[in-house]
C-alpha cells in the first residue's frame, strides 16, 4: 500500500475492509479519517499512523499501547476501539464513529460552560476514568482536546496514546520528555515522578477549572514556566473569575487540583460522588481534606485564599534537585553498564530477527500475488483477468478526457504482493465527459435535493436521518462529499436532519431503580450516574441494596423539565424506607441546656456567658430611673427565664439591667414605712372653783406623726424605661 502520502484519499481501502471517506482531523500521532467498514455497512473512525512517525520506535510504541489499553475498555462514555492492525506499513486503529465535537471547541465556543452543564460533563468523565481505573488503565493525558462531545452532550474520553498499566512502569519522564500536556498534567508528571490515579483526578480538575471559567489556572511563555507553576504556585478559586458559581464547587475544584496525591480525592468514584451530590445540594460542604493541605493553616475545607507562592515546597523542590544531582554522577556509570549490555542484546536479536524477515520476504506462496500495472488498459480486459485470480477490486470514477472505460490509477501500486481474497485492489477508471460533480447540499430541503438528484443527474438515492439542531428535512451532508465526481446511475446517501425533539421528563421518584431504568430508555433518555445513600443506621457506613429493593428518591433533571432526547437524567435511590422518611423527614429535635445566672453581671459580659453556653438573649429593658446609662455601667439586675432551669436553647430571653445601683437596691429593697396613728389625747378642763351649774365643757385634740416620704421603686412597667434589642 502507498503510504507515502500525506493524507490517504477518498476511495483507499484497509485491510480489505475499511473504505476512506474524508479526513476528519489529525493530532500528534496519527491522521484520522471517516470510513466505511464494509461488512457491518456502518462508518467507523480510523486513526492512521503518521508516515514520518513509522521509524520512531518510541511512537510505534505508544500507538500500540493506545491501540491495546483502551481496546480492553468498553464503557459508554469511552470512544469504543473497534479493532487495530497493520496493512503493509500502514498501521491503524479502528474507533466509534462519534460526531460532535471536543470539549475544547465547545469552551472556545461558548467562552465558559454553566456549571449546570460542566458539572455533569465532569461526572461523565470521571465514570469513563472509574472504568479505567478498575482496568488498571492510567490515562496520562486527560485535556479538552481528548473529549468528544456528541450532540445530546454524552462525553466521551478518547486518545489513550500514553496511557500505561498501573502495574507497569508509570515514571513520566523518559528520555527527558514528559508525556502529557504541559497545561493538564499533575506536579509528580511536571517532576518526573511516579503517575497513578490521582494523576488523572489532578488534570480532570484543571479540566472542570477551564470548563466553568474559560481560562486555565496555569499558564505562561514556555511549557517549563508553566511546569513550575504546576509545582509551586496555587491557583485562584473559580469563582474569582466567575462570582456567580456556587463556593462548594470552588472547594471540590481545588481538592483536585491539590500539589500533594494524597490531599486529592482517593479515586475517581469519591470525585463522581461528591459532583453528584453537589448537582443535588449546591449549598452543601464538600472538598474537606483530611490531614495538612497544600493551603497553610486549612485542615478542613478548602480556604478561599488567593494564589501566593509556596515557599516551603520551592525549597523541597529546590533541595531534591540538589540531591538528584549529586546522585547523578553515581547513576550514570550504571546506566552506561546497562546500555552497553542491552546493545549487545539486541544487536544479536536484531541480526536473527533479521535473517527471519529476509528468509520469510523471499517465500513465495500460493495465496498471494503479484499486482501489474493496470493503468491505461480497458476496464471490461482487467476486470475479467481479475476475476479469475480472484482479486477483489473495486471501482472509482472520475470525469475526464481520455475515453470511458480506461483506468486512470490504481492502489494498491504496481509490483505489491497482496492476498488473494484479501486486499482490496482500487481502480480510478475514467467515466468521460459523463461524470457527475455532486453539488453541496447542505442547509438546503431535503425534496429540493432529491428532485435535482433524481431528475437532474439520474441518480439513485439513501435518506438516512439523524438527530441535530437544524430543522428538520434539512440537509446535512452527503456520501460521497460535495465535490467528488459520481457516475450516473451510483447510490448517493443523503444524510438529512431528524430535528431536535424535546419530551418532559417523567417523574421517577418511588418507582423501583430497574422500571425507572426501562421507562428512560423507552422515552429516548439516558440513565446517568445512580448514588446509593443508604447507610446502617448504626454505623452509617453505606450498605449495599438488593436490586430489586432499590427506590428512586431523587432525580435531575426533575420531573416535568423539558429537555432534549438522549438526555442524561441522573438518580439517587436508596431503599423504600429511605424513600418514606425523603418524604417525611423526622424533625431535628431542638438541643436543650441549663440557663445561667447572669444577675449582678456587666450587660455585656452576661451576654457572651449566654452565647457560651448556646443560649440567645432577644431581648434587654432598661429599668432604671435614671434614664440611658452608658455601655459600660449597664448591670442586669434579673432575667427571664429565672437561672437554674432546663429550657430549649431556641427560647426567647430577657435580661433587665440598671446601674449597680439599682441592683444593690433589688438585692436590698429599703422597706415601706407603714402610717401609725396615735390614740387621741384627751384634756379634761376642771371647772373654777367657783361653783356654777354649767357643765362642764370637754375638748378632744388627736395628734399624729408625719408620715415619711417614700423610695422610689424600680417599676419594669414604667414609661420612662427604655426597650433595647441586642
Amino acid at each position: 500500500m502507498d503510504t507515502k502520502k500525506p493524507q490517504l484519499p477518498a476511495g483507499v481501502l484497509i485491510d480489505g475492509r475499511y473504505v476512506i471517506l474524508k479526513p476528519l482531523g489529525h493530532g500528534g500521532m496519527a491522521h484520522v479519517y471517516l470510513a466505511e467498514d464494509r461488512e457491518t455497512g456502518g462508518q467507523v473512525a480510523v486513526k492512521v499512523m503518521k508516515d514520518d512517525l513509522t521509524d520512531d520506535p518510541e511512537f510505534i510504541k505508544r500507538f500500540d499501547t493506545e491501540a491495546r489499553s483502551a481496546s480492553s475498555l468498553d464503557h459508554p462514555n469511552i470512544v469504543k476501539i473497534l479493532g487495530y492492525g497493520q496493512d503493509q506499513d500502514l498501521r491503524y486503529i479502528v474507533q466509534e464513529y462519534v460526531q460532535g465535537n471536543t470539549l475544547k471547541e465547545l469552551i472556545q465556543q461558548r467562552g465558559s460552560l454553566d456549571w449546570q452543564l460542566a458539572v455533569p460533563l465532569a461526572i461523565q468523565i470521571g465514570l469513563a476514568l472509574e472504568h479505567a481505573h478498575k482496568r488498571g488503565v492510567v490515562h496520562r493525558d486527560i485535556k479538552p482536546q481528548n473529549i468528544l462531545i456528541t450532540s445530546d452532550l454524552i462525553a466521551k474520553v478518547t486518545d489513550f496514546g500514553i496511557a500505561r498499566a498501573t502495574n507497569a512502569n508509570t515514571i513520566t519522564l523518559t528520555s527527558g520528555v514528559a508525556f502529557g500536556s504541559v497545561h493538564y498534567f499533575s506536579p509528580e508528571q511536571a517532576r518526573g515522578g511516579i503517575v497513578s490515579e490521582k494523576s488523572d483526578i489532578y488534570s480532570l480538575g484543571i479540566l472542570l477549572f477551564e470548563m466553568l471559567t474559560g481560562k486555565l489556572p496555569f499558564d505562561g511563555e514556555t511549557s517549563v514556566a508553566v511546569a513550575i507553576k504546576h509545582l509551586q504556585e496555587l491557583p485562584p478559586p473559580p469563582s474569582s473569575y466567575q462570582a456567580e458559581l456556587p463556593p462548594a464547587l470552588d472547594q471540590i475544584v481545588l481538592k483536585c487540583i491539590q500539589k500533594s496525591p494524597e490531599s486529592r480525592y482517593q479515586d475517581a468514584r469519591e470525585l463522581v460522588d461528591e459532583l453528584d451530590a453537589f448537582m443535588i445540594e449546591p449549598n452543601g460542604i464538600y472538598g474537606v481534606i483530611s490531614g495538612n493541605t497544600d493551603w497553610e493553616g486549612s485542615t478542613t475545607a478548602i480556604g478561599l485564599q488567593r494564589a501566593e507562592s509556596n515557599f516551603g515546597k520551592i525549597r523541597e523542590i529546590e533541595k531534591s534537585i540538589q540531591e538528584r544531582r549529586r546522585s547523578r554522577y553515581r547513576d550514570t556509570a550504571i546506566v552506561i553498564s546497562i546500555i552497553i549490555l542491552a546493545l549487545v542484546f539486541l544487536t544479536t536479536l536484531f541480526v536473527w530477527g533479521w535473517s527471519k524477515i529476509q528468509d520469510n520476504l523471499t517465500q513465495q506462496t500460493d495465496s498471494e500475488i503479484e499486482l501489474d500495472n493496470y493503468i491505461g488498459r480497458d476496464l471490461a480486459d482487467v476486470s475479467d483477468e481479475l476475476e479469475e485470480q480472484n482479486i477483489n477490486f473495486t471501482l472509482r470514477y472520475r470525469e475526464d478526457d481520455v475515453a470511458e472505460g480506461i483506468i486512470l490509477d490504481q492502489n494498491p501500486i504496481a509490483g505489491t504482493r497482496i492476498k488473494t481474497n484479501g486486499t482490496t485492489l482500487v481502480l480510478t477508471v475514467s467515466g468521460g465527459q459523463n461524470m457527475i460533480t455532486l453539488p453541496d447540499y447542505s442547509g438546503q430541503s431535503r425534496l429540493k435535493a432529491e428532485t435535482e438528484l433524481k431528475q437532474t443527474y439520474g441518480l439513485t438515492l439513501k435518506v438516512v436521518y439523524e438527530y441535530s439542531e437544524y430543522e428538520k428535512d434539512t440537509v446535512l451532508t452527503t456520501i460521497p462529499a460535495a465535490g467528488q465526481s459520481v457516475a450516473p446511475g451510483d447510490e448517493i446517501t443523503l444524510i438529512v436532519s431528524d430535528g431536535s425533539p424535546k419530551l418532559l421528563v417523567p417523574d421517577l421518584a418511588g418507582m423501583p431503580l430497574s422500571q425507572a431504568g426501562e421507562m428512560l430508555q423507552s422515552m429516548n433518555l439516558v440513565l446517568g450516574p445512580v448514588t446509593n445513600i443508604a447507610v446502617d443506621p448504626e454505623t452509617g457506613e453505606p450498605i449495599e441494596i438488593p436490586e430489586d429493593q432499590r427506590v428512586v428518591i431523587k432525580q435531575l433533571p426533575e420531573a416535568g423539565e423539558e429537555v432534549m432526547v438522549r438526555r442524561v437524567v441522573s438518580i439517587v435511590y436508596g431503599t423504600q424506607l429511605d424513600y418514606q422518611q425523603f418524604l417525611n423527614p423526622t424533625p431535628t429535635p431542638v438541643p436543650s441546656g441549663v440557663l445561667p445566672d447572669v444577675a449582678g453581671m456587666k450587660l455585656n459580659e452576661a451576654l457572651e456567658k449566654m452565647t457560651e453556653f448556646n443560649f440567645t438573649v432577644s431581648t434587654t429593658i432598661n429599668i432604671s430611673n435614671q434614664g440611658n446609662i452608658p455601655e459600660d455601667k449597664r448591670v442586669v439586675i434579673r432575667q427571664d427565664p429565672q437561672a437554674g432551669q432546663e429550657i430549649a436553647v431556641d427560647t426567647s430571653i430577657t435580661l433587665y439591667y440598671g446601674t449597680e445601683k439599682d441592683y444593690e437596691q433589688f438585692l436590698n429593697p429599703t422597706p415601706v414605712p407603714t402610717t401609725t396613728t396615735k390614740p387621741p389625747t384627751t384634756t379634761t378642763t376642771k371647772p373654777p372653783t367657783t361653783t356654777t351649774e354649767e357643765e362642764t365643757t370637754t375638748s378632744t385634740t388627736t395628734t399624729e406623726e408625719p408620715t415619711p416620704p417614700a423610695t422610689p421603686t424600680p417599676d419594669p412597667g414604667s414609661d420612662s424605661n427604655d426597650g433595647e434589642t441586642p
